[in-house]
Order: C-alpha cells, then sequence, then structure tokens
C-alpha cells in the first residue's frame, strides 16, 4: 500500500466529527425545505416511530458513547491490520463494481417489482426488495469482490476474516453503544402489545440476517472500507452514508410495509438522509472504530426490531 493510502487511515477524529457534522446538518436543511411541506421535520417517522426517538437521539446517544470508549492504543493497530487486509486489491476496480452492483439493485428491483404485478396482482410484490438485496448486495459482491479476489491474488477472504473472527475484548465494546442506541427507541414507542411468538421468531432473524448482515457486509464493509483507502475517512463515512440511505429510498419505494414519509421522489430521498442516512453516520463510525462486523449487524438490526416487533401482536396480525 502507497503512503497516500496509508494517509488516508491517519484522518483524525475531529474530521471526521465535523464531516459527519456537516452531512447531518445538511440533510436537516433539506429537509427542513423539501420535507416541510406537506410533511414538517417535527413529523418525520422511521417505521411509524417519531424520528427523534428512533432515530436521531439514538444516533446522538451511540456516537458520543462509542467516542468517549474508543480504544487510542488499539486503534493504531486494528487499522494497520486492515491496511494489510486490503493489500493487493484493486480498489478502484472493486469500488467500480461494487457501485454496479448498487445500480443493479436499484434497476433490477424496479424491474422484479413491475414483473410481479405483471404476472399477478395476488403476488406479493414486495417480495422483489428481498430477492434483490440478496442478489445484488451480497451474492455478486462476495462472488465478484471478495471470491473474485481472493481466486486472482489469494487477498479477498482477509478482511471478512479480520471483522468476523474478532478476539480482543476491546472491540466488543460496542455492544455499550447498542445497547445505548436501543434505549431511546424504546422509550419512544408508545404503548403496544407483546409480538406473537410465531411472529418473533420469524422476524428477528429475517430482520437481522436478510437485512442486518447483507446491508452491513455491503455498505461497510465492502464500500466504506475500500472508499477510506480512496478519499479517506470522512469522506468514506459520508458518502456511504448517502448511498445507504438512497438505497433505502429505493426499497421504501417498492416496499408497502416500509414506507417514507415525504411527497414524491424528492420528499422521500430526504426524509431518507435525515433517517437512514443519519443511522449510516453511526454506523459507519462503529465500522471505523471495532471494525466489528457483529457489532455493526446489532448496532443495525436492534434498532428495526424495537419498531417492527411491537406491530406484530395477535391482533395486528391476525
Amino acid at each position: 500500500m502507497d503512503a497516500g493510502q496509508g494517509r488516508t487511515f491517519r484522518t483524525g477524529a475531529a474530521g471526521l466529527a465535523l464531516a459527519g457534522l456537516a452531512v447531518a446538518g445538511g440533510a436537516l436543511l433539506a429537509a427542513v425545505g423539501i420535507v416541510g411541506g406537506p410533511v414538517s421535520l417535527s413529523e418525520v417517522t422511521w417505521h411509524g416511530s417519531e424520528a427523534f426517538w428512533g432515530v436521531w437521539l439514538p444516533v446522538a446517544a451511540g456516537a458520543l458513547l462509542t467516542w468517549l470508549l474508543g480504544s487510542r492504543t488499539g486503534q493504531g493497530e486494528l487499522d494497520r491490520r486492515v491496511r494489510e487486509a486490503m493489500e493487493g486489491h484493486p480498489v478502484r476496480l472493486e469500488l467500480a463494481l461494487l457501485l454496479g452492483m448498487l445500480l443493479g439493485f436499484a434497476v433490477g428491483t424496479a424491474g422484479l417489482y413491475a414483473l410481479f404485478r405483471l404476472v399477478s396482482e395476488e403476488l406479493p410484490a414486495s417480495a422483489a426488495l428481498p430477492v434483490t438485496r440478496l442478489v445484488f448486495l451480497f451474492v455478486l459482491p462476495v462472488l465478484f469482490v471478495d471470491q473474485g479476489g481472493f481466486s486472482l491474488s489469494g487477498h479477498g477472504t482477509r478482511m471478512p476474516r479480520l471483522s468476523m473472527a474478532v478476539r480482543e475484548p476491546w472491540r466488543w465494546l460496542g455492544l455499550i453503544t447498542v445497547a445505548a442506541v436501543g434505549a431511546p427507541v424504546l422509550v419512544g414507542l408508545h404503548a403496544a402489545e407483546v409480538p406473537t411468538p410465531t411472529a418473533a421468531l420469524f422476524v428477528v432473524p429475517a430482520v437481522l440476517v436478510g437485512v442486518s448482515t447483507i446491508e452491513e457486509i455491503f455498505f461497510r464493509g465492502m464500500v466504506q472500507t475500500r472508499l477510506e483507502l480512496v478519499a479517506g475517512r470522512p469522506a468514506a463515512v459520508v458518502v456511504t452514508a448517502i448511498l445507504y440511505a438512497l438505497a433505502h429510498a429505493v426499497g421504501s419505494y417498492y416496499n408497502a410495509y416500509a414506507p417514507l414519509d415525504g411527497d414524491g421522489t424528492s420528499g422521500q430521498v430526504s426524509v431518507a438522509l435525515v433517517t437512514y442516512g443519519v443511522q449510516g453516520l453511526l454506523l459507519g463510525y462503529v465500522w471505523i472504530r471495532y471494525r466489528n462486523m457483529w457489532v455493526n449487524i446489532l448496532l443495525h438490526g436492534v434498532p428495526l426490531l424495537l419498531v417492527l416487533l411491537p406491530s406484530l401482536s395477535a391482533g395486528g396480525v391476525g
């Protein structure tokens, strides 16, 4: 790895914080301007939960706690191991492939959704989303980026092993952040019935495996890690968060179970930025601190489960 790539890993936490504040502030201003018509900022929701309790307060608490708990000594060694794990990768080519797959996800979701509707009105058209998420955000990236790199140069599996075979105790401190993020979500929930065991048994693995695992491996494990080498940490976190938000704007458009507030495409994109985009900033920051995919999966999935499970009560699913 050349010196320029090494310097990108030494970008200070202050720069990352300033970039995060800038994109969060920009997103909030966009929401005031675009969402401020039919849906005011105070009315923005995330899966039926108020955005303040479901997104903004949890993200603020999680970011502060992650900063306070961050291990400065362990961080340097971890950064060195990441650089070594990415040696030999054609990073720009891999990024181009990943962005192409993200575009394929958007186009494929629209096409498969239209096909389902054309074949039969009885087919659950929303089923297009999990299919394209699996294919374009997991199967193809693993085959052509991770395993493709392994087949050509032997380097492909080193980063996944680093992020999933976590042995250092300090790299599990992110679990405290997960708890801190989940607490405000619980406080913000209105009175709700307990979900049925059957519903919970289905939804928990569907969210943690079918959504959180796939999206964290793609956006943080693959896209952000490579963007850090090309553009530096702050830019990588911000750009990945924006891509993550745009992907959810596309997904929500074709998912009747998770619609976004906002009038028209511009309004929905704006709401995606102030919800999923802000979440993406925290997910990216935690990924930099710990490089622990299990923590990121839980940080992604636990708040989502907390807002989804109460809607799956016996009365809600009957």
